[in-house]
């Protein structure tokens, strides 16, 4: 027999309801079609199969559809005599199908518990609830600063939906639908926005109309830096700054994993954002998974590259790259030392930069 592909098990009732109301259309005006389906539904509860075992023998070359021939089979166990072929004609047009197509096993499974069959759970494509979240590099920007986003979800998706809302007015000052094909990745899409007026703004990611995750930002005026005249003179002496270096990196034995465990345990993102703001960098390796262009990036990782890695220990990362001529590739192992950047809520993965 060949595969039955159920909907969900919502989807699939609604079509059962569908055909329950063609039924009782049909038989209310023909009055030969009510005691044929009188008669199959007290067949249907006197017998001792399934609906999977009755498909399994009325199917019998597996083509996927219960044919006239092969229904007129089973009519003719019910009564003990094969039916002539205006009775079944009359039964596959409670389900709208023609006799010489045959009725596809989905349909097939519809007209059976619209019958009063039960069809097991297990047989029903289980529904699947899309997570996602959005990460934004900076609270706060000026007016003219390009704002880096990027959205990732725990499956592929077909599109989404991205809006921006001023919180003051819950005016919506950007919106877009990104289909899949324009996305980095089905789970994963990078871009930027740009907006010019100072106030305080909520992101919102939305997947088929329901909003999966938000995240408010800042956007002040721009500083202009006032002209000052040089003086004249000055008999203050100028010493050069101490120059600042990034702290040693930590050995990922002694650090990182560690590190992506104390993150991974926090509830709030704002902890998270916390704990990673404060983290030195650490001396990572792990094996390339893939290979992504941060075309949205910001600073020196603009038109750089994103490697998304798996430590030796399963613990899967992210690491955003400077441009370079040539990125490493997918199968590569990746050592180098890098300072933790974001937290990606919906994949669960530490998002870091090259240091």
């Amino acid at each position: 027999m060949a595969n039955i592909d159920l909907p969900e098990k919502e989807i699939f009732n609604q079509r059962v309801r569908a055909v329950q109301g063609r039924i009782e259309g049909i038989t209310k005006s023909n009055t030969m079609a009510g005691l044929l389906n009188n008669n199959f539904k007290k067949w249907l509860s006197s017998s001792s199969m399934s609906p999977l075992k009755l498909t399994q023998e009325l199917d019998n070359n597996s083509d996927g559809v219960i044919s006239g021939d092969e229904f007129a089979t089973l009519l003719g166990k019910m009564t003990g005599e094969r039916p002539p072929e205006w009775v079944v004609e009359l039964v596959f047009s409670f389900v709208d199908a023609d006799v010489n197509r045959g009725i596809p096993l989905d349909d097939w499974m519809a007209f059976l518990a619209a019958s009063g069959m039960e069809i097991p759970d297990e047989m029903f494509k289980k529904k699947v609830v899309v997570a996602g979240s959005i990460a934004i590099d900076h609270k706060k920007f000026e007016t003219g600063q390009t704002v880096s986003v990027s959205v990732s979800f725990n499956v592929e998706v077909v599109a989404y939906e991205f809006a921006v809302v001023n919180q003051k007015d819950m005016r919506e000052v950007h919106s877009s639908l990104t289909p899949n094909v324009d996305m980095d990745r089905p789970d994963f899409d990078e871009f930027e926005i740009e907006l010019d007026d100072p106030g305080t703004y909520v992101a919102e990611l939305r997947h088929l109309g329901v909003r999966l995750d938000t995240e408010t930002f800042e956007v002040v005026q721009a500083y202009v830096e006032p002209v000052v005249e040089p003086p004249v003179h000055s008999d203050i002496e100028v010493v050069d700054a101490e120059v600042d270096h990034p702290p040693a990196a930590v050995p990922a034995a002694e650090g990182f994993a560690g590190f992506v465990a104390r993150v991974e345990a926090v509830k709030l993102r704002s902890e998270a954002q916390a704990l990673i703001g404060e983290a030195p960098a650490f001396a990572i390796d792990g094996d390339i998974q893939s290979v992504s262009r941060t075309l949205l990036g910001t600073g020196d990782y603009r038109n750089g590259y994103t490697l998304h890695c798996e430590s030796s220990d399963g613990c899967s990362f992210r690491v955003m790259l400077k441009p370079r001529e040539t990125p490493p590739s997918a199968g590569e192992a990746f050592v180098g030392s890098a300072f933790p950047h974001d937290w990606d809520v919906a994949l669960k993965q530490l998002i870091c930069r090259e240091a």
